[in-house]
Parts: structure tokens; sequence; C-alpha cells
């Protein structure tokens, strides 16, 4: 089976085409925020071009669904409702929390995905490697950065720490727990672990047929014109 992937949930936009045989055929990814850009700019020609390296037709789709960019999530999702539509093909709707996980296969501690979520927020879940694949220890949610790091769970030992949340939260996250806080080098969502995680979903028949958001956090704008209209 081979899925396009597709992950505009934050400053990277990007797009691969993988194999369940063969693995990774074809990837792009460009850094928006290096040129000063958008994502409704660059995925459709992101799209083209990793299709078009790889050679092949794809069977189904795989986008991140969030949380993250409001903006950002639109975009990709809509192009994939479209590409649906119109190839009549199905697709699945991949976590970015989980994705940013992904990036640390059989680690020997739990991961931390967190993605600010501004005003002293972020949007953070907790998993652990397990049997091939990553089991939920605390699931996705919108949380105050200190209301996370006192789950009893963040207290068990060492935690690893990853997303573009932890920049914002090092301190508080240092603070909190010390040593047991664990900092790789920061990563980024990667297309081709979209499409991995897609591959999965896939073979267990795990296809969305209606594609939204998750965004946990109204957008701004909505809440304060809720407040305003109350």
């Amino acid at each position: 089976m081979r899925i396009l992937s597709v992950d505009t949930s934050g400053s990277m936009c990007g797009a691969a085409v993988v194999d369940s045989a063969a693995g990774l055929l074809s990837s792009a990814v460009v850094n928006l925020d290096a040129l000063k850009s958008t994502h409704s700019v660059h995925l459709m020609a992101i799209i083209d071009f990793t299709l078009k390296q790889a050679g092949c037709d794809v069977d189904a789709f795989a986008v991140v669904v969030g949380p993250g960019s409001f903006t950002g999530l639109r975009v990709g999702i809509a192009t994939i409702n479209g590409l649906c539509h119109a190839t009549g093909k199905p697709a699945v709707a991949v976590s970015s929390l989980e994705a940013l996980a992904w990036n640390f296969p059989f680690a020997a501690y739990p991961v931390c995905p967190i993605i600010d979520a501004r005003q002293g927020e972020v949007y953070g879940a907790l998993f652990k490697w397990s049997n091939g694949g990553f089991k939920t220890i605390v699931g996705h949610g919108l949380f105050g950065i200190n209301d996370l790091l006192s789950l009893r769970e963040f207290n068990e030992g060492k935690v690893i720490f990853t997303g573009c949340g932890v920049t914002a939260h090092k301190s508080s996250i240092t603070t909190a727990l010390g040593a047991m806080a664990l900092f790789p080098e920061t990563v980024h969502i990667s297309p081709y672990t979209v499409g991995t995680i897609g591959l999965n979903m896939a073979a267990r028949g795990e296809f969305s047929h209606s594609l939204s958001p998750v965004y946990l956090k109204m957008p701004l704008a909505v809440e304060r014109l809720r407040s305003a209209s109350g």
C-alpha cells in the first residue's frame, strides 16, 4: 500500500509518499518561518513534486488534523478532503502529538510532546513505547503547563519532552521536574512519520469519512466574538 501524507500543523509544510513494503519513496518540506510564507502558497506544489518524484499512484491519504496552527490545519485538511473527493480514495487522520512522539521510537522513557497554545497553556499528551508502538498514558488535552507537570505520571521517572512548546516552557518544566526532564534536540513532525502512522492506521481500517480539525481550544477570534455577543 502507498500513502500520501501531509503535515501543515506548524511552521513546516511537508508531504511524503510512503510505501508499506519499500518505506519512504519521496518527501519534501519547506520552513515557512524562514520563507515568511504560508501553507496555502506551497502545499499543492509540494504535493505535486512529491508525487512526481515517487512516480506512482497512491492508495490513500494521511493528514495531520491537530492540534496545531488553526489556519494551517484548515489548509491541509481541506486539501486532502478535496483529493479524497476527486479520487474516491480514503484518508486517515493523524494526531500531531502522536506524530511528534514517533520521533523517538524504542525510547526507554515516556515521551511528552507539547505544542504551545499561548496564555500559559500547551497542547500535550504522554506516550510510552510498548510492543512496537506508542501507548497513550495521558490523553491529548489542553493544559496549563503546571497542571500538566503536576500529574502523577510525570513524577514516576524521567520524561522526554519534545515539540515547539519546549522552548517557551523549558524553564517551568525544569523547575518542576529537575533532572527528570530530558530535552533532546528540538524536532519537527516528519511527513514520513505521518505516512508511517497512516499506513498502520489504514491496515487497521481506521479511515475517516469526514476529516475535521482537532483544535482542543477555540481560536481567539471566536472566543472574542462569543464574549462580545454574550
